[in-house]
């Protein structure tokens, strides 16, 4: 399913009132800056009150929406993929109504009135997204919209899957999973039902309404029963089941694999991150090129002022802290800082705790508000760092937990970030426990393997959102 529109259900019951829905909350943000605010000038009102601008509109949401699709009642997507998805739908969308404007009234909003609409469009829509998304999960609580499956083979495995799908707390999944075929009795879980045996499966399959078995899964092995399994396939295929085989990986690690083939040969790669799309990394290099040198050149000339003359009156020594770290693909670069500490011969080795007596007034108040860390934006314009990432940590702590846990160094498979999936998920500051930097490493993987632009500005406005909050409880 690639979330794009087409003559089905999930069109006409999902993704078609969504667009409508997302056309009014452009329509209205612009109604509401051209009549609730003096944003716009009066000689301008006329133009945008054209019929034309109202069909500009409403054509670049519908791009929007056909270029990048509206995800909401994908089965396995999270409430934050979704979010970020709508942000991104909503900033499309403003890019191509003001482009427009631009090329065809040689007219666009300007200053403020851009932020608001860009803001405003942005929330709304991700709100609206995030309550429909709710809507569909109660729906398939209630037992409509549910994705039929069977199991075909009994293992762990699909033991694992069954509770997955049949779980309390997954119910807004939506699956409905009728029985087992397997050989045995002994396994099939309570409340599941023994449909027969592996053979009886092609009867089954058979005696469904066409496409109303939505998928079969099946752990048979297939270089013992390959003519089950190959049967198995074409059935499938023939009556619009997908069909999908659950490998016995025992022994590997538990981890999202990736099948690739090289020549006739099937191989199983253990990361297949998203940035290595050349065009992904493009567009985020360019990302952060564009918004910190926005940031570079407007606000952080004065922030630098503040922070040094704070820094000066504080405490001797120089206004930045720079910090050998690790950074993409193990290559040390020097991280900077505003410094928030007295100088000391320990920098490099111990992490900052809990009323460290380091830390000068001043300086506890620019690590209380993540101030300390916005000259990164250099190192992010230089192109060590991306704003959004995992968190690069010192030379030391990469020489320890490098031994201490099996897949540290996976997180270096992407640029080091100012702000990352570990941080707004509390995973931040100080490190006490082994447990704690496994936690970190675990998320800051699932980042690098689940990386889209949408992910990425769905992470800046929950870090926006908990530095309104006040930067959390190990903000020290």
């Amino acid at each position: 399913m690639n979330g794009r529109f087409r003559i089905s259900k999930e069109a006409l019951y999902f993704k078609f009132p969504t667009l409508l829905a997302d056309i009014c909350i452009q329509l209205a943000v612009l109604w509401g800056i051209m009549y609730g605010t003096d944003m716009i000038r009066e000689g301008n009102m006329l133009i945008y009150e054209k019929s034309g601008t109202i069909v500009l509109l409403v054509l670049s949401t519908v791009l929007s929406a056909f270029i990048l699709g509206i995800h909401l009642n994908e089965r396995n997507r999270s409430a934050v993929i979704v979010a970020g998805q709508a942000f991104l739908n909503a900033g499309l969308t403003w890019a191509l109504f003001n482009g427009l404007m631009a090329i065809i009234y040689e007219l666009t909003l300007q200053g403020k009135a851009l932020a608001l609409q860009l803001a405003s469009v942005a929330i709304l829509t991700a709100a609206l997204h995030l309550i429909i998304r709710g809507l569909i999960g109660l729906i398939r609580k209630k037992g409509a919209n549910h994705h039929t499956v069977i199991m075909v083979g009994m293992d762990e495995n699909m033991l694992a899957i069954y509770d997955f799908m049949t779980q309390k707390r997954y119910n807004d999944k939506g699956f409905s999973v009728l029985g087992f075929f397997a050989d045995r009795e002994e396994g099939i879980p309570q409340g599941s039902q023994l449909l027969g045996k592996v053979e009886d499966a092609f009867a089954y399959i058979e005696a469904q309404p066409l496409g109303s078995l939505k998928e079969v899964f099946c752990s048979l092995n297939p270089a013992t029963d390959s003519e089950t399994v190959n049967r198995l396939v074409s059935l499938c295929e023939n009556r619009l089941s997908r069909f999908t085989f659950v490998p016995d990986m025992k022994g590997y690690p538990k981890r999202t694999l990736h099948f690739s083939r090289i020549g006739n040969v099937s191989v199983i790669a253990l990361h297949d991150e998203p940035l290595n799309d050349p065009l992904a990394s493009l567009v985020k290099r360019i990302s952060d090129i564009l918004l910190s040198g926005l940031f570079l050149c407007t606000l952080y000339p004065f922030i630098w002022l503040f922070c040094a003359i704070g820094i000066k009156l504080s405490s001797p020594g120089p206004v930045y802290f720079r910090q050998k770290r690790t950074g993409y693909e193990g290559k040390e670069f020097y991280c900077l800082k505003f410094r928030s500490m007295h100088q000391s011969t320990d920098a490099d080795t111990k992490q900052a705790v809990k009323g460290d007596c380091r830390v000068f007034p001043f300086g506890e108040f620019l690590r209380k508000t993540s101030i300390d860390e916005l000259p990164q934006f250099i190192n992010v314009f230089k192109g060590d760092m991306s704003i959004i990432g995992p968190r690069p940590h010192m030379l030391h702590h990469t020489d320890i937990y490098s031994e201490l846990i099996g897949d540290y160094m996976v997180r270096h498979y992407a640029k080091p970030g100012i702000t990352g999936w570990a941080q707004v998920n509390g995973s931040r500051g100080e490190t006490k426990e082994v447990s704690e930097m496994k936690k970190r490493v675990d998320l800051d993987i699932w980042y690098i393997e689940n990386w889209s632009i949408g992910l990425d500005i769905s992470i800046f406005f929950m870090t926006i959102w908990q530095l309104l909050k006040g930067g959390g409880e190990k903000a020290y």
